[in-house]
């Protein structure tokens, strides 16, 4: 049987050109957002069949014995790697580029460097993404906010050149902020309409957010009783909103609000939105919320209470999900929507009845009692934690059966 190695991540390195790890295997799956691969491993990959799914592919040429920097990582002059290949799966800001004699070959995720910086005689410099910014300037990489602790922080007559976002909303810091002389250049300005007017010279920016003058500001927020009581009647989102169901009635406390990314709520309460409120987006659910992350179960016992007490669930699956065996197709009336990023395994005598809710799926939905069964025998235990064994079961159907499954936000070979 053919043995594959699925690997599901947000970036995977493949550089380690000795290593064994790929021996056992007769193919490669690899779904990433980036991948860096050494030639003489993708050569390798190649000749087994290799399937890359990603967004950002590197093949680079790697000699001499690899570094692994960590994130943020600072080159200076008094740095030291000749004759070592440097690789930096994150920020690596280079301040001079002596640090660098020697190297063999260097990669980076995202190089930084002032414009003095000259790294045209460094051998095999290559990187996902690179920022130049002024000899002058301070970097900053991350998110800053202006409040009233920032005058401390930051030094006068200076220029901060931030990868990121610079949220600009307490007045009298700007003011400091003029006097010092601070200037800042960002990704994104968060400000609110009236403090630009005033005080637009000390930015540039590559975009802006312009919040409406007398409104709160918040990032990522679930809706509960205690919004307007912190925020305002008028309300501005810089993120999501998450209206659960019971707290849908809590709209009425706002007498405007915005939200620049996605409004989850419920059916019923997309009128009651729309009078107070626009969104850059929406996910509309019926009934009750049930995200699962990770691996969970639903039993017959489970979905007949919500019946009774006349619940509904949407399921939003990144994961597993379980049906129990005692499962029936009646049951299913306990599922208002289902949609699926991942496996449902469910009785095939309630399949059809299952499938009628299911408005999305990209993955899988299967019976795996009835794989079990086939695969071995109508006396297979499995054992004193069948929870447990269901969930190497499922694990194994997601890695494409005779293989392997690696699922992390980075992989490094």
């Amino acid at each position: 049987m053919n043995k594959t190695l699925n690997i599901n991540t947000g970036s995977a390195m493949l550089l380690n050109e000795n290593s064994e790890m790929l021996s056992g295997y007769d193919s490669v799956s690899i779904n990433a957002g980036s991948v860096v691969v050494s030639r003489k491993v993708y050569e390798k990959l190649i000749g087994m069949g290799v399937s890359i799914n990603s967004g950002n592919l590197s093949v680079i040429d790697v000699t001499g014995e690899l570094v692994e920097l960590t994130e943020g990582t600072i080159i200076t002059a008094s740095n030291s790697y000749s004759g070592y290949f440097l690789v930096c799966d994150g920020n690596l800001i280079i301040e001079n580029a002596k640090g660098l004699d020697g190297i063999t070959g260097l990669y980076a995720k995202h190089l930084f460097h002032a414009e003095s910086v000259d790294l045209e005689g460094v051998a095999g410099v290559t990187a996902a993404a690179r920022t130049v910014y002024p000899d002058n300037a301070k970097l900053r990489i991350g998110n800053i906010a202006i409040d009233e602790t920032t005058s401390v922080t930051l030094s006068d007559n200076s220029l901060y050149w931030v990868h990121g976002a610079v949220k600009a909303l307490v007045s009298e810091t700007l003011e400091e902020m003029r006097l010092k002389g601070t200037t800042f250049h960002c990704k994104n300005l968060i400000i609110h309409v009236g403090l630009y007017e005033e005080y637009y010279t000390l930015f540039t920016a590559e975009s802006f957010t312009f919040i409406p003058d007398g409104y709160g500001v918040v990032g990522d927020i679930t809706l509960d009783a205690a919004t307007a009581l912190l925020y305002g009647e008028k309300l501005f989102v810089l993120g999501d909103m998450m209206v659960p169901h019971d707290q849908a009635q809590r709209l009425k406390d706002f007498s405007s609000l915005i939200v620049n990314g996605t409004v989850t709520m419920p059916v019923t309460a997309a009128a009651e939105f729309k009078a107070v409120g626009k969104a850059k987006d929406f996910e509309l659910y019926e009934g009750v919320l049930m995200p699962v992350n990770g691996f969970q179960t639903l039993g017959h016992e489970q979905c007949q209470t919500a019946i009774q007490r006349g619940i509904t669930y949407t399921l939003k699956i990144n994961g597993a999900l379980y049906f129990m065996g005692d499962v029936t197709a009646e049951d299913m009336d306990a599922i208002a929507a289902v949609h699926c990023n991942g496996l449902i395994s469910a009785p095939d005598s309630a399949r059809g009845a299952l499938d009628s809710k299911v408005k999305e799926v990209n993955g899988t939905i299967l019976d795996i009692d009835a794989m079990i069964k086939r695969f071995y025998g109508e006396d297979f235990n499995l054992g004193e934690n069948p929870v447990g064994a269901i969930q190497k079961l499922i694990s194994q159907l997601q890695g494409g059966g005779d293989g392997s499954s690696i699922s992390s936000g980075s992989f490094k070979l």
